[in-house]
């Protein structure tokens, strides 16, 4: 008989186990796949945070007066809190202009300095834009919020209409009507 009973003890404790492991299964199933959807942070307003964290397949924007600035999605989003840089990789978006048209921007890679609205993309960035499909591309550009000024530098390329242009840099606004080609500098018209 007492057989019988440590083989009943066996099972509660076997039975425990299994129900312990199917909990801490549920679990962990919940933290992979459950949870709370796409959370929007925004950053102004007074608004403080510190946070270090990684975001893949994530959508970040400034607006400025109700109206969109810049919108991209990116593949990762680093948050570097000792350089107080968010680096950027795989980068597809928009930025907008006063008239309405916009820049379709693609680069690898890219970043902005925490608490400012200037940003840089590089590796194989390419813009163009969509009211008369002007291109640029280049190893980086670099957009200053305040000069509304954009700096592309090193294989700077640029198709205008019938114009082609290439230099070591170029430096324009964000109506790219103006361009300065610096180092190199070839202009042609087609």
């Amino acid at each position: 008989m007492s057989r019988v009973k440590f083989v009943k003890n066996n099972m509660v404790v076997f039975a425990g186990v299994a129900g312990a492991l199917l909990i801490a299964a549920g679990i962990i199933a919940w933290l992979m796949f459950g949870g709370m959807g796409p959370m929007e942070v925004v950053m102004d307003n007074g608004v403080k945070a510190k946070f270090a964290a990684t975001l893949k397949n994530t959508e970040i924007s400034r607006e400025k007066d109700g109206k969109v600035i810049w919108h991209f999605n990116v593949d990762e989003v680093v948050s570097d809190q000792v350089s107080n840089k968010t680096i950027l990789h795989g980068i597809k978006g928009k930025v907008y202009r006063d008239d309405g048209s916009y820049f379709d921007v693609v680069a690898k890679n890219g970043e902005m300095v925490t608490g400012k609205q200037d940003f840089m993309v590089r590796d194989q960035v390419s813009a163009v834009l969509s009211s008369d499909k002007s291109k640029l591309t280049a190893d980086k550009v670099t957009w200053e919020d305040k000069k509304r000024r954009v700096t592309a530098t090193g294989n700077v390329q640029l198709w205008k209409d019938d114009w082609y242009a290439r230099g070591d840099k170029a430096v324009t606004t964000g109506s790219f009507k103006k361009i300065r080609l610096i180092g190199h500098a070839y202009v042609e018209r087609r």
